[in-house]
């Protein structure tokens, strides 16, 4: 009789081993490691923290996990969620095929290693099964259409969060398919078509905080004897059905365990807004660059952006947006902060950028035409670029593939830069290239203990995230 699908991933969990794996398959977990990590503290520069720190002192949770960045504790599926939601909250995080897998792969991994006193070696070691795990769930789910009205990455990303943990966890092979299936029938709704493509996009987003703590409970549940079903990917009423998917193709979800690695598949992004944008914004300046103009000195009528029917409609063509979370998913507004020159992170978000004149008037400018051609396999969200000058000359630019996607990616260096312009908002120039090294050798560590020491920031008190910054919008 044949394995469930839960039974054969349980297996890979616990035969996976660091020593198996592809010299650059353990270096892409390293950069997955870095680019999570400069999200995260970038993250502290938003509102949002406050909300988590506030939260923290609500739940009152104890623990012995620290919360990277910061000098408090809490237990092990909380601590994911503060990190999940940090690490999305500028929308800086890494890229898949489809979803963000770094925010609950990397939040489960930083805590439940701190729990159990992990060395550097296990982490990128869970961290290629989380990756794998969760990827293959996310391309087994098949649609029939590109729009669902049933959306949302948090619901199989959990699988990525429990893999991690159960990892980690060391649990036997059984142990790890009931975290698999536990984490299944405790996944959070696919909720994406209110909380980014509603009326107005929230800091709900992808609910990777909710996914990153139940990836990590199911994972501690399984290792006391909790027990799911195992059967949960098959028949009409597996989790694909869960899902809101329309089929699962079991092929894809078990197929090359152990060979073929969806870990190199992921992309990290150049600017802080949503994956399917990055394409626009740099026709947009490739387009400017060969005009030989700036963008700030008035001298185009019209910029015409030609992308995908997506970036044509609702929340991505939003021309004024007021907030934080309207602004991650505004292709004019992106544009407009590329073109400006200003630095992609909370940058961005900040109440001055929101609300400048020079933003809006260059937002005024652009134009949005839904590409109706078909779509070429061979690119990945193609933008097309026109520029169109005071004086009549025109200037076209296109870009197929994203600089940042797997298939066009970026260098280590770039990763290393974005993650010091993160990180030294936080701890300053000197320190942040300290954390820098603890992270680009991690997995030489015997144990983590040097990566949070490192990252504890010098605030005075007891234990908040630090003094939030005050001039970037939370609402409305």
């Amino acid at each position: 009789m044949q394995q469930p699908a839960a039974m054969v991933l349980g297996n890979y969990i616990a035969r996976e081993t660091l020593a198996d794996l592809p010299p650059d398959v353990v270096g892409k977990a390293n950069e997955c490691l870095l680019d999570s990590l400069c999200c995260l503290l970038g993250g502290y520069s938003l509102p949002i923290a406050g909300v988590l720190d506030g939260f923290l002192d609500d739940v009152g949770s104890r623990g012995d996990v620290p919360i990277l960045g910061t000098n408090r504790t809490t237990d092990p599926g909380t601590a994911a969620f503060v990190q999940a939601c940090l690490i999305n909250a500028l929308d800086f995080d890494d890229i898949y095929r489809k979803g963000h897998p770094g925010a609950t792969v990397v939040a489960a991994a930083l805590s439940v290693a701190a729990h159990v006193n992990s060395c550097g070696a296990d982490i990128l070691e869970a961290m290629v099964v989380g990756y794998e795990v969760g990827g293959r769930v996310a391309i087994s789910l098949s649609h029939m259409h590109p729009r669902k009205t049933v959306h949302g990455h948090g619901t199989w990303q959990v699988f990525g969060a429990a893999a991690t943990a159960a990892k980690l966890l060391k649990l036997e092979a059984r142990q790890s398919a009931h975290a698999i299936a536990i984490a299944a029938a405790n996944a959070p709704v696919a909720s994406v078509m209110k909380t980014v493509y509603g009326s107005e996009p929230s800091m709900a987003k992808n609910n990777f905080g909710a996914a990153a703590q139940t990836g990590v409970n199911a994972a501690l549940l399984a290792k006391n004897g909790f027990e799911g079903p195992l059967d949960i990917f098959e028949g009409e009423t597996g989790f694909w059905r869960m899902a809101g998917a329309d089929a699962c193709d079991l092929e894809r979800l078990t197929a090359g365990l152990g060979r073929v690695y969806e870990i190199r598949e992921v992309g990290f992004k150049p600017y802080s807004c949503c994956r399917i944008l990055q394409s626009s914004i740099q026709a947009s300046l490739r387009a400017f660059a060969t005009a030989g103009v700036d963008s700030k000195d008035h001298a185009h009528e019209r910029l015409v952006i030609t992308a995908p029917p997506i970036v044509c409609e609702p929340p991505f063509n939003n021309p004024a947006p007021a907030d934080i979370w309207a602004a991650q998913f505004s292709a004019p507004y992106a544009v407009a902060m590329a073109l400006l020159g200003i630095e992609p992170g909370p940058d961005w978000f900040s109440e001055e950028q929101i609300c400048s004149d020079a933003a809006m008037r260059l937002m005024a400018r652009i134009e949005l035409r839904p590409d109706m051609g078909k779509p070429d396999p061979n690119s990945h969200h193609v933008a097309r670029a026109q520029l169109s000058l005071k004086d009549g000359r025109i200037f076209h630019a296109e870009v197929k593939i994203a600089l940042g996607e797997a298939a066009n990616p970026l260098p280590r260096s770039f990763l290393e830069e974005k993650f010091l312009k993160l990180a030294e908002r936080r701890f300053g120039s000197d320190r942040s290239l300290a954390l820098l090294k603890v992270i680009s050798g991690i997995g030489n560590m015997a144990s983590l203990q040097p990566l949070f020491a490192a990252s504890v920031p010098e605030i005075p008190g007891s234990g908040s995230f630090g003094e939030m910054p005050r001039d970037v919008l939370l609402v409305r």
